[in-house]
């Protein structure tokens, strides 16, 4: 079940990350497109909630966590009170905009064929992993526990399966307006245009 984190500023830009515009759609909108072939999505609102919210695509179910101020993982937890107990859910945090739909796809397929003791699914790129992140639902007590979901994530590699990727998109995030032009300026050139288009690998 995917739950996308918009819950987040950034500073300087004049609106939220998630209404960050990536040609003729916003953060919010391409990540939802690439979960359309998972679950409803649950996305997790935060800074301008009311303004995010009338921009959130049909078909999500939407919460909105109070003390986003206090970390990602506050965000992850509000969104974690609309997945049941058994269910396992993918991460994605609304400012990796140049994510693309196989990404998702890939992660999806592999945490199907996991190995019964592999409870993460992450993608990573030679030596350096990224987001999003799978977690099997026996983690979620951790999470409850856990300071941060990196903490989670990182605690024992024997149980994370690692997804070999050739796209840079699983790390490009934007917290700037130096680095949201960045982005936008190379989601319009199309080097990442592939990828956000759903077609990187």
């Amino acid at each position: 079940m995917p739950i996308i984190l918009a819950a987040g500023r950034a500073e300087g830009l004049g609106s939220p990350q998630a209404l960050g515009r990536f040609g003729r759609r916003t953060a919010i909108q391409i990540a939802v497109d690439n979960c359309a072939r998972l679950e409803r999505p649950i996305v997790v609102l935060g800074d301008a909630a009311e303004r995010v919210r009338r921009a959130v695509p049909r078909g999500t179910r939407v919460v909105v966590n109070r003390r986003w101020r206090a970390g990602q993982l506050s965000s992850l937890l509000a969104g974690l009170r609309l997945v049941p107990r058994s269910a396992a859910f993918l991460v994605y945090p609304v400012d990796h905009p140049m994510i693309g739909r196989r990404v998702i796809d890939r992660l999806a397929r592999a945490f199907a064929e996991r190995r019964a003791d592999e409870k993460i699914v992450m993608p990573r790129r030679g030596k350096r992993a990224g987001h999003p992140v799978i977690f099997s639902a026996e983690l979620r007590s951790e999470l409850e526990k856990a300071k941060t979901a990196r903490e989670v994530s990182y605690r024992d590699s024997s149980r994370v399966r690692f997804v070999a990727v050739k796209t840079k998109s699983i790390w490009e995030d934007f917290d700037s307006p130096a680095s949201y032009r960045r982005l936008a300026r190379i989601f319009k050139t199309g080097r990442s245009g592939r990828q956000a288009a759903g077609r990187g690998k």
